[in-house]
C-alpha cells in the first residue's frame, strides 16, 4: 500500500496523517509533542518513536511510505532540524524526509493558490505566497517582541487592565474578579508575584484569553479595547504581507483559537482588511496544517 505521510508536530500534540496517491486518508492518528523548547528532547523523542510505529503498524509499514513531510516550530534551527531528523532515522524510515516550518505547512493546507494563512494561538504570524510561489511573512518573532494579537498578548493586555483599573488609570473592569476568580488569588501582588515566577510561562499567560470572551460577553470597556487592539495588530500583519507580495487578491485564511473563536476579532479582522484590500477573500482554512504536510508529501515524492 503506496503512500505518504504528514506530521503536524505541535507543542502539545503531533498529528499524524497518511493518504495515498489520490489523497484520500489512510491513517490519522495522535501523538506526543514535537517541540524542543516547550517539552525537551526526552519527550520530543519519545514522540518520534510513538510516531514512526504507528507508520510501522500500517499495511506495507515504512517501507511503502514514498515521502514524510514533518512540520514543526523553529525548524529553522540546525540542532532542532537535526535532532528531530536524528530520531526519525534512527526509528527506521530511510525514505524522503523533508522538515518544514509550522507556518509552512498551515498555509499548503489553508489556501489554494496566492495568498495567506493568518495564526493567531498562543503566538501570532501572517504567511503567504504571490501568484508565482514566492513566500513571505509578517510578525512570529516571538512574546518577548513581537506576538501581538496572539492569545499571550491578549492575556498580557487583561493583566495590564487589571493593574489598570486598580490604580485607576481606567474605569473598573470585570477582568479583575475574573482574573482572581482563574489564578486563585484576591490582590495585585498576587498576581504579580504569579506573573514573575519562573513556573508562570506564555502558555499560563495565554490561558486567560477565554474570560476576554466572558468580558465582551457584558460588553466590558476594557475586554472591547483589548478586542479592537488584537483585531487591529492582526490586520496589520495580513495587510504589510499582502503588500509585500504584491497581491491583489486571493484568500486569507484565518487559523487558530483567537480567530476561530472570537467573532468580534474575526469580524473586526475582515472588516479592517477587505477595507485595504477588497479582493481578499478573507475566510476559515481550506484543510488542516496536517493536510498541509500531507499535500507537501504528495508533491515531494513527484
Amino acid at each position: 500500500m503506496k503512500y505518504v505521510c504528514g506530521w503536524d508536530g505541535g507543542g502539545t500534540k503531533t498529528e499524524v496523517l497518511c493518504v495515498n496517491e489520490l489523497g484520500d486518508v489512510l491513517a490519522n492518528e495522535s501523538f506526543g509533542p514535537l517541540n524542543i523548547n516547550g517539552v525537551g528532547r526526552d519527550v520530543v523523542a519519545k514522540s518520534v518513536k510513538d510516531c514512526v510505529a504507528f507508520m510501522v503498524s500500517l499495511p506495507g509499514g515504512l517501507e511503502d511510505c514514498q515521502a514524510l513531510v514533518i512540520g514543526v516550530a523553529g525548524v529553522s534551527n540546525v540542532e532542532v532540524s537535526g535532532f528531530i531528523t536524528g530520531c526519525v532515522r534512527a526509528c527506521g524510515y530511510t525514505g524522503r524526509l523533508d522538515l518544514q516550518g509550522d507556518q509552512d505547512i498551515a498555509l499548503a493546507g489553508a489556501v489554494e493558490g496566492p495568498g495567506a494563512v493568518l495564526v493567531a494561538g498562543t503566538g501570532s504570524v501572517c504567511c503567504g505566497r504571490d501568484e508565482n510561489g514566492v513566500k513571505g511573512r509578517a510578525g512570529g518573532r516571538g512574546h518577548l517582541i513581537d506576538d501581538e494579537g496572539s492569545g499571550y498578548a491578549i492575556g498580557r493586555d487583561i493583566l495590564r487592565a487589571v493593574v489598570r483599573a486598580d490604580d485607576g488609570r481606567i474605569p473598573p473592569t470585570v477582568l479583575t474578579a475574573m482574573v482572581y476568580e482563574q489564578l486563585g488569588v484576591s490582590s495585585i501582588p498576587q498576581i504579580i508575584t504569579w506573573l514573575y515566577s519562573p513556573d508562570t510561562g506564555k502558555k499560563d499567560v495565554a490561558a486567560l484569553t477565554p474570560l476576554l470572551l466572558r468580558a465582551l460577553d457584558l460588553d466590558d470597556h476594557a475586554a472591547r479595547a483589548i478586542a479592537h487592539k488584537a483585531a487591529s495588530e492582526l490586520s496589520q500583519l495580513a495587510c504589510a504581507l499582502w503588500k509585500t507580495l504584491h497581491l491583489d487578491r486571493g484568500e486569507l485564511a484565518l487559523v487558530g483559537s483567537i480567530l476561530t473563536r472570537c467573532e468580534v476579532i474575526r469580524e473586526e479582522v475582515k472588516a479592517l482588511c477587505t477595507a485595504q484590500h477588497p479582493h481578499m477573500d478573507v475566510r476559515f482554512a481550506r484543510g488542516t496544517p496536517a493536510q498541509g504536510a500531507a499535500q507537501l508529501a504528495l508533491m515531494m515524492k513527484e
